[in-house]
């Protein structure tokens, strides 16, 4: 990840102490594999009426890189406050085939989605799954030493 901002972030980091005061802790909605998180819909949901309320908004353009034949995927997102912001940018190489998801867009569609979410998150500073990142990592290690 790469981040990027103006000299100065005083409006920037002001409105966004309002936004993160006024939305509060969030709920998962949706559930996969041993974990419940929230998606980006249900994140964006809340927090744009609040951020407009206080004037902060959030851009994210997308790029594909190809980086030794393997295709990446390029998130790069902003919170702007006036003529402030705050920018980070996330790159991931592209999700491989798997069962149900063979065409090279549902692929590149699928990496997108999770960039952008994980980078919301950041930038708002959200927390997004029921589970610590440790207690996944260790069941990772478990469900493969089973294997």
């Amino acid at each position: 990840m790469k981040n990027n901002r103006n000299t100065n972030t005083g409006k920037v980091s002001n409105a966004l102490a309002k936004v993160q005061e006024e939305m509060g802790l969030f709920s998962t909605n949706k559930k996969a594999y041993s974990f419940s998180y929230l998606d980006l819909a249900g994140i964006l949901e809340k927090v744009l009426p609040i951020m407009g309320k206080h004037n902060l908004s959030i851009t994210q353009g997308i790029e594909l890189e190809v980086k030794d034949g393997t295709p990446y995927v390029v998130v790069i997102g902003r919170l702007s406050c006036e003529d402030e912001y705050i920018q980070n940018t996330l790159e991931f190489p592209m999700m491989e085939a798997r069962k149900g998801m063979t065409e090279d867009l549902m692929l590149f569609g699928s990496t997108v989605s999770y960039l952008r979410r994980y980078q919301v998150q950041s930038l708002l500073g959200i927390s997004g799954s029921e589970k610590q990142v440790e207690e996944s990592v260790d069941e990772q290690k478990e469900t493969m030493k089973l294997k």
